[in-house]
């Protein structure tokens, strides 16, 4: 924009030293002085010159008012970034091929490229380790598609969600306890069910009144599997979509059809995931780019690239920001 100003400018000073300088010549016909460059006003030509130089500032004050601080500075200047998953497919997770992948690192790559930072490291904890490690520093940020609860707020910053997705429960082949949600456990009291550690999971359970005794707590997510393959378990929970895929990826187990978990009010709940900083100005510059995304349809086609994931579960997220979690 500004060479496009700077070009006009130019433009009609030049213009305006042409016409004098016919002016010039004209008059330098009947003094016989062949030429008219020297009748030039020389502080033209400085003025010209000096239009350049206030452009030129001008847009060195505009980077310098936007010029990145902080730890994301940090970053732009080493140009990678540490994240922690859980090692949650597909959530956050790393391949077999070393690298981090799953929805939520490649939305995240997507949106710090954009921010000058291209290459991602994967730190691997257990889910309920994320944000004690984000606090301690072990790495920038969460990328692990975790669900933005108003608990989980207060202890760290959150982007905007970019998914909502159903619940769902992974039972024995031919479901013989007819499990459908989380309150059918109640109704079966014989019932083990497995929950990962620090998962909203185990707030869902509390809420439809499953009793301690008939919950089991696990460190991980391949654990739970299986154990329900082992039959030490009976119930595994989680999203529809890791549910979906590790009972894909295994024998012997099922998949109940997808629900929304219920509140201890009695109300529904959507689940829906963003990711989690320390630092709450590389929060904000992440979540402006991260919104440009959801509108322009990048999160959509990044997201439904994985099976598990409709656009509706991507578009009822574009509907809802932070707020609508945190009140």
């Amino acid at each position: 924009m500004r060479s496009t100003t700077t070009r006009s400018r130019w433009q009609r000073s030049a213009a305006l030293v042409a016409g004098l300088a016919m002016i010039a010549a004209a008059c330098g016909a009947d003094d016989g002085d062949a030429g008219g460059e020297d009748e030039i006003d020389p502080g033209l030509e400085e003025e010209t010159d000096e239009v350049e130089t206030d452009d030129e500032a001008t847009d060195d004050e505009a980077a310098a008012d936007t010029e990145a601080t902080g730890l994301l500075a940090e970053l732009q200047e080493a140009g990678s970034i540490t994240v922690g998953v859980a090692n949650e497919v597909p959530f956050g997770y790393v391949g077999d091929d070393g690298e981090v992948t799953g929805i939520a690192p490649d939305v995240a790559s997507a949106v710090l490229a954009e921010l000058g930072i291209e290459q991602m490291d994967a730190q691997v904890v257990e889910f309920g380790e994320l944000i004690g490690g984000l606090q301690a520093g072990q790495f920038d940020m969460i990328t692990a598609g975790m669900y933005i609860t108003p608990e989980r707020a207060e202890q760290i910053f959150f982007s905007d969600p970019d998914y909502c997705i159903p619940e769902s429960l992974a039972v024995e082949e031919g479901n013989p306890f007819d499990i459908v949600d989380y309150s059918s456990l109640v109704d079966n009291p014989d019932v083990t069910v497995a929950v990962a550690s620090g998962t909203v999971e185990v707030d869902y359970l509390d809420d439809a009144g499953v009793p301690d005794e008939q919950v089991e707590v696990f460190g991980d997510i391949d654990g739970m599997y299986r154990a329900l393959e082992a039959g030490e378990v009976d119930v595994v929970t989680g999203t529809a979509a890791t549910v979906q895929t590790q009972v894909a990826a295994r024998g012997g187990m099922e998949a109940v059809p997808g629900f929304f978990p219920i509140d201890e009010d009695g109300n529904e709940v959507f689940p829906c995931g963003g990711h989690g900083f320390a630092d709450e100005d590389f929060r904000d510059a992440f979540n402006d780019v991260l919104n440009q995304f959801r509108e322009d349809g990048t999160t959509l086609e990044i997201i439904t690239a994985y099976d598990d994931f409709t656009e509706d579960d991507v578009e009822l997220a574009n509907t809802l920001t932070l707020e609508d979690f945190t009140g």
